[in-house]
């Protein structure tokens, strides 16, 4: 695959906006598309709001500020937003027959060799892949975590057509950029990240409508507890370290009936149970303390930027763990 010095941005909203604010950080040109002209006329306004943000936290001299927004092209014409790009990162709404239509256009305006990676939350790339004639192996998942321009992970997730040069170009493209990514071997809707969370939102949802505790106790229970520990491993190492010596071995035979019991009393619903959508929203707004959604988002992101400064959760973590020498 070639190497990618300039980016196509295609969709603007929420995760889009975080590429192509991303993008720019990182010094890259980024030409950005959108057929939506309102969402296409406010890219920049909305990108300065995000490298604003760099700025007042002493991230971003007033030289880079200016150098990240020149490095944006914005158009309303799709072949001239895919001139001279070398990778395109798509971030249109979830629709099978969107993508499909997208890819089919794209398939033939770009060069063989330029990766197109979906943000797709969940979508499968094979069905996608279908409509691609001509350079199938060359499409791939490429999904990332909101804020995209602070929280590292992506997934990567192949369909049965992508190439493996594919795949090890868009990992080392990532990681050169200083994402974290990671490689499915198996393709599954939602993939990695929805699939572990949605478990996790289901019964938190299941506790709040059966009045167990209310949105912030429960919200408070994952980020006071268990999200302390998240934020610098995951599951398993978690478990292992609560084995003790005997590891994740003995923690599971230790414990396996006490799982087996919480297991069993846990609901598996697999649609939102009436009234949950209104409960959940009065319980989140109860929490906010009156704070805006701006006012969040801005918290939000003051707090991971710190935290990523703090865990450098970049490096692989056991190969940063010291070596503690015995007396």
């Amino acid at each position: 695959m070639r190497n990618i010095e300039k980016v196509g941005a295609v969709g603007v909203g929420t995760i889009g906006i975080g590429w192509v604010t991303f993008f720019a950080l990182k010094g890259m040109p980024v030409n950005v598309y959108d057929k939506d002209p309102s969402i296409l006329s406010n890219v920049i306004s909305r990108v300065k709001g995000n490298l604003q943000f760099f700025a007042k936290q002493g991230h971003l001299s007033q030289g880079d500020y200016e150098k990240a927004l020149e490095n944006i092209l914005v158009t309303d014409n799709l072949k001239r937003a895919m001139e001279n790009v070398d990778f395109v990162q798509e971030s249109i709404y979830e629709d099978y027959d969107a993508k499909k239509s997208l890819y089919c256009t794209l398939d033939q305006l770009l060069k063989e060799d330029v990766i197109i990676a979906s943000s797709s939350s969940g979508l499968l790339m094979t069905e996608i892949q279908k409509a691609v004639k001509d350079y199938p192996q060359r499409c791939v998942i490429g999904h990332p975590i909101n804020p995209v321009y602070l929280v590292p992970l992506v997934e990567i997730v192949p369909g049965k057509q992508t190439s493996a040069k594919t795949i090890a170009s868009l990992k080392a493209f990532y990681e050169n950029l200083d994402k974290v990514p990671v490689v499915l071997k198996k393709e599954v809707p939602g993939y990695l990240e929805n699939r572990l969370t949605a478990a996790l939102w289901r019964e938190a949802i299941d506790l709040v409508i059966n009045g167990v505790a209310t949105v912030e106790d429960v919200d408070k229970t994952i980020w006071a507890g268990p999200g302390l520990r998240y934020a610098l491993m995951g599951p398993h190492l978690i478990y292992h370290l609560g084995g003790g010596e005997g590891g994740i071995e003995y923690f599971i035979h230790h414990l396996e009936d006490a799982f087996k019991q919480w297991w069993e009393d846990m609901n598996t619903w697999t649609a939102f149970p009436d009234g949950a959508a209104k409960k959940l929203q009065e319980g989140v707004v109860d929490s906010m303390n009156s704070k805006t959604y701006q006012e969040l988002v801005a918290w939000r992101d003051k707090k991971l930027l710190e935290l990523l400064q703090i865990c450098d959760i970049k490096k692989e973590y056991v190969k940063e763990i010291p070596t503690v020498e015995s007396d």
